[in-house]
């Protein structure tokens, strides 16, 4: 027991001193651009997810749909904020958490004057292109990894694995199909029908989101989004991105989309503050958190039944 309150506020000292250095960092970044700032820089790095962010000061191993949603509207809100850069690293994720994003860039898109970049990193694709596709231009470099427009449920059949081994299974369920997908036996026609039928609707709302957020036609691009990747130049000239160019690039071309004189100045959005992530400790349970946290930083994040883009 005395062990585990060692390791537990062990693990408490260092949470608090990273996160009084990103505050640090972040406040003498705020200081010089205070009142100032005109660009909002938007990180989208990891795989797009809705699950919550597994650090006890907001810190994720992926890109949060909730939290850059927040941090979306906060830049929306800022009187000063010309133009939003996003700088996306990302392999996409679920369906949902992408769509999401791209929905907040739009009605960022709707409602204001506010202009919106995309950078693409060394990857953005699926479900990160599907959030760069909301931008009024999307800058990638020329080996950038980008495309793969399309929907994926996976599922595994082990169960000659469990004969092998002399484990058996029993399923107890109110219905036919609640156990679709289970990795326990093969996936009937039925069910291949029904999961087949939700892929098809989520690409064509992934296709749709596209044409509506580029300057390209579902003709167009249909023959494109058969789930190939482009590289940054290949994805150019199939107008899948607007130009070529690394993030200072892109930061030049937001200057000019937003009519900004003079060099821009940007903030970093994605950053938080000292206290924002002190709710885990400051709950009743705070002596479990650490442990938690830690069980979160290490599990295996696959979701079934989730469509990955």
């Amino acid at each position: 027991m005395r062990l585990n309150r060692i390791l537990a506020l062990a693990l408490v000292t260092l949470c608090l001193l990273a996160a009084l250095g990103n505050w640090l960092g972040g406040s003498m970044e705020s200081q010089k651009t205070k009142g100032s700032a005109n660009v909002a820089l938007v990180n989208v790095y990891g795989v797009i997810s809705d699950e919550p962010a597994s650090g006890p000061f907001g810190s994720s191993a992926g890109a949060n749909a909730n939290e850059l949603i927040d941090i979306i509207q906060r830049a929306r809100e800022d009187q000063g904020i010309k133009a939003i850069l996003l700088r996306i690293n990302s392999p996409g994720g679920t369906a949902a958490a992408s769509q999401a994003i791209y929905e907040e860039l739009m009605r960022t898109r709707k409602e204001t004057d506010i202009k919106i970049i995309a950078s693409l990193g060394d990857v953005a694709a699926s479900g990160g292109y599907y959030v760069a596709s909301a931008a009024h231009h999307i800058v990638a470099n020329s080996s950038s990894v980008t495309g793969s427009i399309g929907v994926i449920v996976r599922t595994q059949n082990v169960s000659s694995l469990l004969d092998k081994v002399g484990v058996q299974t029993s399923t107890i369920q109110s219905g036919p199909l609640k156990d679709i997908l289970s990795p326990f036996r093969d996936t009937k026609p039925e069910e291949r029908n029904i999961l087949q039928s939700v892929v098809d609707e989520s690409y064509q709302q992934f296709l749709e989101a596209i044409v509506a957020g580029r300057d390209i036609s579902m003709e167009e691009l249909k023959p494109l989004a058969d789930g190939r990747i482009y590289t940054g130049t290949q994805a150019k000239a199939k107008n899948l991105v607007d130009s070529l160019g690394n993030y200072y690039d892109a930061l030049q071309t937001t200057a000019d989309l937003a009519k900004i004189s003079g060099e821009p100045k940007v903030r970093d959005f994605s950053k938080s503050s000292l206290f924002e992530g002190f709710g885990p400790f400051l709950s009743s349970s705070s002596q479990a958190q650490p442990m938690e946290w830690l069980a979160a930083e290490t599990r295996w994040h696959k979701i079934p039944l989730t469509l990955m883009e």
